[in-house]
């Protein structure tokens, strides 16, 4: 009687687990048993490809032109590699080393300042941008009205300057050097302040809330060749920014995103679908890191008090 009630308690233990599981009938999972697997090849077999691998971005024209910039990339490296990502949008004052440290997100896209705030997290360089003249190197300018009085860079003393954010390295990083080279401090300003974007300073610009702004140089340049602003400074060359990768991910899929963006032709056969890509910071793809680029401008940067 006893061994009776056992085998109807498992019957209806099996019944309630089928009810449980919506009794849902799968096919039945066929195994050859005439191939032996290596552990290695097990572990291929059952990794899924489903779990997204998140991207970050400094703001550089601002969220919306910058998603649509940058989603393309990503459906390209999807394409290329298999692997699924997701482009995460963060509100400027969030700190994106930081983010990547927490891992919050996986690869970012962004400049030599934020690489450095986030060397102390493990995050290493994976690729350089190619700007427009060939090379790895970018510069600022500083821009005015046309009208302006203003000339040069020493004239900027007594004035008003609107820089980008704090975090950006053509926005802020540099124009900073640009000033202390030029003898000038903050202090020597008539006032100044930092916006979130590239875009955001050069409105301020043309608006006439400010004096002058420190912009990217394909920005400023554009809006040169327009007629809207005057170029009164550029800086020198300066390594560019790239895509970053945070510590812990998996070698495998650094290796496969890294051979994506070297093999990245934006001029060439990848340039279907991308969105106004010749006026990013990495116009003609990605090139490999030598040594170590961003070290000329490390003192700077902790002399600025910008690697807290």
């Amino acid at each position: 009687m006893l061994r009776k009630t056992r085998v109807l308690t498992i019957i209806l233990t099996l019944i309630i687990v089928l009810f449980a599981s919506g009794c849902q009938v799968t096919a039945p999972v066929k195994i050859d048993l005439q191939k032996t697997v290596s552990a290695e090849q097990l572990q291929d077999m059952v990794k899924t490809k489903a779990d997204y691998y998140y991207v970050g971005f400094d703001w550089r024209l601002g969220p919306s032109e910058d998603v649509k910039r940058f989603i393309p990339l990503l459906n390209y490296l999807e394409r290329q590699t298999g692997y699924k990502f997701r482009l995460r949008v963060f509100p400027q004052d969030v700190d994106i080393a930081r983010e990547m440290g927490a891992g919050q997100i996986q690869f970012s896209i962004i400049g030599p300042l934020s690489v450095l705030r986030a060397e102390k997290y493990g995050v290493k360089s994976l690729v350089i941008g190619i700007t427009e003249n060939g090379t790895s190197n970018y510069r600022t300018m500083i821009v005015t009205q046309p009208g302006s009085p203003i000339k040069t860079i020493q004239d900027l003393r007594g004035r008003t300057l609107a820089f980008s954010a704090k975090t950006s390295t053509q926005g802020y990083l540099i124009p900073r050097i640009m000033l202390a080279q030029a003898k000038l401090n903050l202090s020597d300003l008539a006032s100044f302040e930092s916006f979130q974007s590239y875009a955001d300073a050069a409105n301020a610009v043309l608006g006439g809330r400010f004096e002058a702004a420190a912009l990217q140089d394909t920005l400023a340049e554009k809006l040169s060749s327009e007629g809207l602003v005057k170029i009164v400074a550029s800086s020198d060359y300066y390594p560019s920014g790239g895509v970053s990768v945070a510590s812990g991910i998996d070698p495998a899929v650094v290796v496969a995103v890294q051979k994506a963006l070297l093999e990245f032709a934006p001029q060439g056969k990848d340039q279907g679908g991308l969105y106004q890509w010749n006026n990013s910071e990495m116009p003609k793809g990605f090139d490999t890191i030598q040594g170590d680029p961003y070290a000329v401008f490390r003192t700077w940067a902790q002399n600025f008090g910008l690697l807290n």
